[in-house]
């Protein structure tokens, strides 16, 4: 499946960028990062989010979307019984990433595999997306193409976003194209065709840095109500709360988009970064 092609020369047309500085919200962006159960216990026990070579930049990265617990697993849609294959959330604090390697409109991975293909220009360049390197930029987007942070949350666009962005404007409306995909009511939805996507290029540590955990709630605990002492343990050695949704076996990992994503904003709410 076509995706959005990088560049291969030339310069990057950011005429996105400059509309990210017209405007802007909270720059106190909490960053979400979505994994498997089975790759989180790892994770857990080694008291780190690490940067592992991504394949789109070809440099180690770790990724965060903005505000947004946005997820599509791998073989997502297939059921399972086995729960390392479902959701596990790490709500990270604002201030966990010390600089960003790059910030990003939607999710570059699904950009580059061809998700958003039924609606992105095939003339524009993954480059030509990418937003300033820095958390005012994220912010700024935010408030140019979505007016407020809930409306970001919920993947609404400001009704009148392109009313004074010109045809010739390519990037900008090439985006718009791409992000309609996550509005509510979409034939196609997809949260990360508009969530920020935030990469570092260093580890983040667990401790002091992780808000709230969102998991399966029979990970914790056992048949017969037994819970999974060790995982606990290592969980509050790293200061980590946690909230659960309620896994059940042969079902799909995507299916708990919309309970997680309930869970998560409760709990950003409750913050104040919602």
């Amino acid at each position: 499946m076509p995706g959005v092609k990088k560049r291969s020369g030339g310069t990057p047309n950011w005429e996105l960028r400059k509309r990210s500085q017209t405007g802007k919200v909270s720059e106190k962006l909490p960053l979400v990062h979505v994994t498997a159960v089975g790759i989180a216990r790892e994770i857990v026990h080694s008291g780190k989010l690490e940067a592992r070579r991504c394949s789109v930049f070809n440099k180690g990265l770790l990724y965060f979307f903005a505000v947004r617990a946005a997820y599509r697993m791998k073989e997502g849609d297939a059921k399972s019984h086995q729960i390392n294959r479902f959701p596990f959330v790490f709500i990270a604090k604002p201030d966990a990433i010390s600089a960003p390697y790059h910030v990003y409109p939607f999710d570059t991975g699904g950009a580059v595999k061809g998700v958003f293909e039924a609606q992105s220009d095939p003339y524009v360049y993954l480059e030509d997306y990418e937003l300033a390197p820095d958390m005012a930029a994220a912010a700024g987007h935010i408030a140019w193409a979505f007016g407020m942070l809930e409306a970001y949350y919920e993947g609404n666009l400001r009704a009148d976003v392109v009313d004074d962005v010109p045809a010739h404007e390519t990037v900008t409306r090439g985006f718009v194209d791409i992000a309609r995909m996550a509005r509510s009511g979409s034939n196609q939805p997809d949260k990360r065709a508009s969530a920020i996507e935030i990469a570092c290029s260093h580890d983040v540590q667990l401790k002091d840095n992780i808000l709230l955990a969102i998991l399966p709630k029979q990970y914790l605990e056992e048949n017969g109500g037994n819970p999974n002492h060790d995982f606990i343990s290592s969980l509050k050695l790293f200061g980590i709360p946690w909230e659960v949704y309620d896994w059940q076996a042969n079902t799909t990992p995507n299916e708990f988009q919309e309970e997680i994503a309930k869970i998560a904003k409760r709990f950003l709410q409750k913050q104040g970064l919602l």
